[in-house]
C-alpha cells in the first residue's frame, strides 16, 4: 500500500494490519491536527519512505514520536519509539474508503463535549490504551 502527504514530497509504502480506523481524542493529536486524528494500524517495520528529505520526526513523549511533512505539514504517522506499534493517518493512504471500518475511539475521556460520532465504536480511556501498550 502507498501513501503521501498533501504536497506529495513525502511518499511512502507500508503494510496495513487491518481495515479498522481509530480516532484519537488526546490533546496532542487534536492540537497537531486541529481536530482528531483518524488512523489505521500498520506493521511498523513495513513503513518505508521513498525520500526522507521533507520527513520530520517530532519526539512527542517519552515513548512516542510523530512523523509529518515539513513542507506542507501533513501529519503522517504516530509510533512507539521501540517500533513495536505504529499507525498512519488514514487519509494519507491510497486506500478506497469503502474498504474501511470505523472501529474505535481512544482517549475518550479527553474528547471535547461539542462533538460526537454517530457510529457505534469501541471506546477506550487513556488508562485502557496504556494498559494495552504495556501488555504487548
Amino acid at each position: 500500500m502507498n501513501g503521501q502527504c498533501l504536497c506529495g514530497k513525502v511518499r511512502f509504502s507500508l503494510e496495513i494490519l487491518n481495515h479498522e480506523v481509530h480516532v484519537c481524542h488526546c490533546s496532542m493529536c487534536r492540537q497537531q491536527s486541529s481536530g482528531i486524528l483518524m488512523s489505521i494500524d500498520i506493521k511498523p517495520a513495513s513503513l518505508l519512505f521513498n525520500d526522507q528529505t521533507f520527513l520530520k520526526i517530532y519526539d512527542s513523549s517519552e515513548w512516542g514520536e510523530r512523523g509529518f511533512c515539513q513542507e506542507c505539514g501533513t501529519s503522517l504517522f504516530w509510533r512507539l519509539k521501540n517500533n513495536e506499534y505504529a499507525n498512519v493517518n488514514v487519509f494519507a493512504l491510497n486506500l478506497p474508503e469503502d474498504d474501511l471500518h470505523f472501529d474505535s475511539e481512544i482517549f475518550i475521556e479527553q474528547k471535547p463535549k461539542f462533538y460526537d460520532f454517530k457510529n457505534n465504536t469501541k471506546k477506550l480511556t487513556e488508562a485502557d490504551v496504556l494498559a494495552l501498550m504495556q501488555a504487548d
